[in-house]
């Protein structure tokens, strides 16, 4: 909450897009999860809670990729990106699959914005914030993409000996989890460090 209150002082005009996703982050994981087993996108029964993990963790930084912090923040969006990717591959999508289960998370936020866009919004800042969020749903994209190339790659080679660097074929659920684990730290530790969280740093 402080992060939301300190960026809605900083931006002129009152638009926090920031703010604004961190308040619906809730409803857009348990849209998208919908949306992705209505349109059986994946994966069977076992992979649905590394997949709502996924999910939640991509929509939870989302505001982060609009906010002060995002240059800080996008390396780590890209790792998970391309997590997402490899373990799409491991669930058995094709790379279009994986691509399509981004698009309906943009879809969802399109939604979104059209049902109830923020409040006091003026043009220019209301058109830089939006793109900074369209650009970050490419990157997902982007790195998805790659993080599925690279999984069929190493699987294809496997028989020679050679294993996925960021997941190996006979555990891949726990390993994805501790590096799910990782990224939501590395991010924790970032927005620590903000200003607006000086009095928290050490818990």
């Amino acid at each position: 909450m402080g992060v939301a209150d300190t960026e809605e002082a900083r931006v002129p005009g009152g638009i926090d897009l920031s703010r604004w996703l961190g308040a619906r982050t809730e409803g857009l994981v348990e849209n998208w999860m919908h949306e992705l087993q209505a349109r059986e996108l994946g994966g069977g029964s076992s992979a649905l809670a590394l997949v709502e993990r996924f999910a939640a963790q991509l929509v939870g930084m989302l505001p982060e990729m609009v906010g002060p912090y995002r240059n800080q923040i996008e390396s780590r969006w890209d790792r998970l990106s391309e997590l997402y990717g490899v373990v799409a591959a491991k669930r058995g999508l094709a790379a279009g699959e994986a691509i399509d289960e981004l698009h309906v998370l943009r879809e969802l936020v399109i939604r979104e914005l059209y049902r109830d866009p923020p409040g006091h919004c003026d043009a220019p800042l209301m058109l830089r914030e939006f793109l900074r969020l369209n650009r970050s749903l490419d990157r997902a994209v982007t790195h998805v993409s790659v993080g599925h190339t690279d999984a069929l790659f190493f699987q294809f080679f496997e028989g020679d000996g050679v294993t996925a660097p960021a997941l190996a074929a006979d555990a891949f659920g726990s390993e994805a989890e501790e590096q799910l684990d990782e990224v939501a730290a590395e991010v924790a530790d970032i927005l620590r460090q903000a200003p607006w969280n000086d009095g928290a740093r050490g818990h």
